[in-house]
């Protein structure tokens, strides 16, 4: 379909262009469906190839030749990490050319670098392992790791032992480019990091050269909060004062503007190299460039379409650039500057108001109005402080950006001078650095936001665009009709397909790794968790499920608000993710087992100090969520009359059973063999649409008579990379056996059901498609 839309509107736009018989604005709306024609055409292309590079090695055992493609990168931890082509793969002694790109993640070994310092980028190496293919989004709103890969052209991941796994073969030899962008960001970075002190090092080597590991993730954040991030990273500022200076040496020394022009090029071509080919330097470059060729043939430049190129040569380039939060946020920023910024200065400038300040306040506002959606989208981030920091640190930035430029050349000259140097710029840095870290503590620095919805999204740039261009739309009546009318047509359908449209029940169980997450949304849209997920008992993982999977998916689904948190049981694989819902979320309820407390000291100690109902429950009660959906308590029994509960915090699990008209869900906890037999024993109606397995598939759980009761097609098991054993291959055939379809979260990621009250619509995160 998408080919035949491509050749119909390029056949369009080729026929227009030929009889020249059309309207201006008719052209543009052709060209510009030519345009996305073909740029659906090109990433589907890309998807294809990488999704396919290694087809039929993926997590199998191969011998894997080719050769270092980038700088080999080690971190303070021991981790070695850096990219590979790939040449030719041996399998079963059958050997295939295999082009492609992988990602190789090892740990360092200091005598291995010692004894083969060959081990360098173009060294050509050999090593057997396994190509782990790329996920992508596992949770709904997740991070695909699958397309951020994509997007550096990578198609799969090796993990290595050690470093001495592999074989160096020799070298391939080529890539001088690179190897010089190399050497000179390694002679910046060893100047900085020489004359600056640690973070003031690591905060001018992102102004100049765009280096990303010189901070550590607190300070980021600090930057973050403080609405400031837009300082670390090179952009074109830095553009302009390799422009500025060369272009003033060259017209001193005489040389003409064409060889001048053509230098200044090569070196800004360079500078993408030192820069690592990040969004925001390429953008500016071909920007850089567009202007420099301008001058060359006598052409007026124009903004936008400078801005335009740019764009259009970074997605040709690669389709998958269009993913990246760095091109989206520079370019937003961008063409916010251009349009808003002269608007604002105008309206801001007075006699009492400096114009370093009217200047940074009017580029601060311009470049906010551009990006705040797109931040909110993707890191639920909204800093209330920016315009404050950013008075306070932005005039001094250019003025360490030029320093810094001067601090690295004079190195080359001499090291005292730069050591002089950098003593200056480290009191400005230092500077900047406590602006940041005071009003990022500030409270209400920054606010955590639910995600905007696509429509709102668009809503807001149609709206910021009529305040700031509405006499361009009064002078175009015709135009301005015809967007007023599809702004209402679009309103009219939104709040059609809201509030009179029937929603459905929507439960989604979550793949939080070893552990289990459960998040219900009634059809009357009442919001419950059941567990949050963590780290096993004894796991000396830092990993915090909560802050990085649970509530991010919370604002992911446009809300800050969980009516009922429901805790299983006491086990920290269970109850660890709550804590983040509980300390960040405005949380109605929560309901625990009623039992003595044990597991849940840190739950209670955070519903005492937020002031949240607690709520017990035990067998034989019934949690109404909204006038069609209740849950049904099938255990524990009360807890001093239950001796299998105080053998097994996993048998004083709650044992819910939701009811929603004629759909129904079982939620079986950790609830093991004894509880499931008393059930039974006890005549309760087990059964059910889909089951969450209790205890991650366990052969503990699950018994033959159990299942039996169940009449279920689904079985939802979560669970994650375990030493357990979990889920018991045993509990997998019993259920195959039954009719019953097993849906692990770590084969298909998360499994979202959906239901109108009458069966049920099951689809996974890894697996698309309804079942």
């Amino acid at each position: 379909m998408l080919f035949v839309l491509t050749f119909i509107a390029l056949s369009l736009f080729f026929i227009f262009l030929f009889f020249n018989k059309i309207k201006k604005a008719m052209f543009i709306v052709i060209a510009s469906l030519a345009f996305l024609a073909y740029g659906g055409i090109s990433f589907y292309n890309a998807e294809k190839n990488y999704s396919n590079t290694f087809d039929g090695f993926y997590n199998q055992t191969v011998t894997i030749e080719g050769y270092v493609d980038s700088e080999i990168e080690s971190s303070s931890d021991g981790k070695i990490k850096f990219f590979m082509k790939t040449n030719k793969i041996i399998y079963e002694q059958n050997e295939k050319e295999v082009i492609g790109k992988l990602l190789i993640n090892t740990s360092n070994n200091s005598e291995y670098f010692e004894k083969n310092n060959a081990f360098v980028y173009r060294a050509a190496i050999s090593f057997t392992g396994n190509i782990e293919k790329p996920k992508p989004a596992v949770n709904p709103g997740g991070f695909n790791y699958k397309r951020y890969l994509a997007g550096l052209g990578v198609s799969g991941a090796v993990y290595l032992r050690n470093i001495s796994d592999i074989d160096l073969i020799g070298n391939k030899g080529g890539g001088w480019i690179n190897k010089l962008g190399f050497s000179i960001k390694n002679y910046v970075l060893g100047i900085v990091e020489f004359c600056l002190d640690k973070n003031q090092a690591g905060l001018l080597a992102g102004m100049i050269i765009g280096y990303k590991d010189g901070l550590d993730e607190n300070a980021y954040n600090a930057f973050s909060k403080a609405g400031l991030t837009h300082i670390m990273v090179a952009s074109g500022m830095n553009v302009a004062f390799i422009i500025l200076p060369l272009t003033y040496i060259f017209k001193k020394m005489r040389i003409g503007n064409a060889v001048s022009s053509i230098l200044i090029i090569a070196v800004l071509i360079l500078f993408v190299f030192v820069a690592g080919f990040s969004a925001s330097v390429v953008r500016a470059v071909i920007m850089g460039i567009i202007i420099l060729v301008g001058k060359l043939v006598m052409r007026e430049t124009d903004i936008f379409t400078s801005i335009s190129a740019a764009a259009i040569i970074l997605l040709f380039i690669n389709p998958y650039t269009l993913f990246d939060i760095g091109f989206q946020l520079s370019f937003a920023a961008t063409i916010s500057l251009v349009m808003f910024y002269q608007k604002i200065k105008e309206c801001i400038d007075n006699k009492y108001l400096p114009n370093i300040i009217s200047d940074t306040l009017a580029a601060t506002l311009a470049a906010q109005i551009g990006v705040i959606p797109i931040t909110l989208y993707y890191f639920n981030n909204l800093s209330t402080i920016s315009i404050i920091s950013n008075l306070l640190v932005v005039p001094v930035v250019q003025m360490i950006t030029i320093i810094g430029f001067i601090m690295v050349f004079a190195g080359i000259v001499n090291i005292n001078l730069a050591v002089l140097i950098g003593y200056i710029n480290n009191t400005f840095l230092s500077f900047v650095l406590f602006i940041t870290e005071s009003t990022a503590k500030l409270s209400y620095a920054s606010l955590k936001l639910p995600t905007p919805p696509l429509w709102i999204i668009v809503f807001y740039y149609i709206a910021v665009l009529y305040i700031f261009k509405w006499r361009y739309f009064i002078k175009n009546k015709q135009w301005f009709r015809y967007v007023k009318y599809i702004c209402l047509a679009l309103t009219i359908i939104i709040i059609i397909i809201k509030n009179i449209i029937p929603k459905p029940l929507e439960i989604t169980y979550l793949d939080v790794g070893q552990g289990d997450c459960t998040f219900i949304r009634t059809a009357h849209g009442t919001k419950v968790f059941i567990d949050g997920g963590g780290k096993s008992a004894g796991s000396k993982s830092t990993y915090d499920v909560g802050e990085s999977v649970v509530v991010p998916y919370i604002l992911d689904q446009g809300t800050k608000k969980i009516d009922i948190v429901i805790a299983t049981h006491g086990h920290s694989d269970h109850t660890e993710g709550l804590e983040a819902i509980l300390k960040e979320m405005s949380v109605g309820m929560v309901i625990l087992p009623d039992t003595d407390g044990k597991g849940f000291e840190r739950l209670i100690n955070l519903c005492n100090q937020k002031k949240i109902n607690i709520v017990e429950c035990k067998k034989g009660d019934i949690i109404r969520l909204d006038e069609d959906t209740v849950f049904d308590v099938l255990s524990p029994m009360k807890f001093e009359q239950d001796v299998l509960s105080q053998q097994s915090l996993n048998n004083s699990s709650l044992v819910l059973k939701l009811k929603y008209k004629n759909f129904k869900a079982l939620f079986q906890g950790d609830a093991e063999v004894p509880i499931e037999q008393r059930m039974i024993e006890q005549g309760l109606d087990l059964s059910t649409d889909i089951l969450k397995v209790g205890h991650h598939g366990s052969y503990s759980s699950t018994s033959e008579e159990f299942v039996k009761q169940l009449k279920s097609k689904y079985a939802v098991i979560s669970v994650g990379k375990n030493n357990f054993g979990h889920p018991s291959q045993f509990v997998v055939d019993r259920l195959t056996e039954s009719g019953i379809l097993p849906l692990r979260t770590d084969e298909r990621g998360a499994v979202i059901v959906t239901s109108y009250g009458e069966g049920a619509s099951i689809k996974t995160m890894l697996y698309s498609g309804n079942s």
